[in-house]
């Protein structure tokens, strides 16, 4: 007879541990702190850095258009192609040949 009431406080000393122990990995997996948070921010990370790529790609490019037009250093083809282009002077499949006389 005394086998089954061990039985019963051994389950009893067990409850309170495996409750905690469940909350816990509740927690670690679900929680303001988790794996799949850690995960979505690290995809967030991902997808803002490629969006930063485009745009420092787009400044570079940019920074170097406003470059050649620099009233120090002008480019003379870039400002000739650019003036044909604001004027409407030039088509879309037009190339452009200059010839120095």
């Amino acid at each position: 007879m005394k086998r089954p009431l061990n039985i019963q406080n051994r389950f009893q000393k067990m409850v309170i541990p495996m409750i905690c122990s469940l909350i816990i990995v509740y927690f670690f997996i679900y929680g303001m702190r988790s794996m799949q948070v850690k995960a979505d921010l690290l995809d967030e990370i991902a997808a803002l850095e490629q969006e930063y790529d485009l745009v420092h790609e787009r400044k570079v490019d940019i920074e170097r258009h406003v470059e050649l037009l620099q009233p120090d250093h002008v480019d003379p083809d870039y400002l000739d192609e650019k003036s044909r282009e604001m004027l409407g002077l030039m088509h879309k499949d037009e190339i452009i040949i200059l010839q120095e006389d």
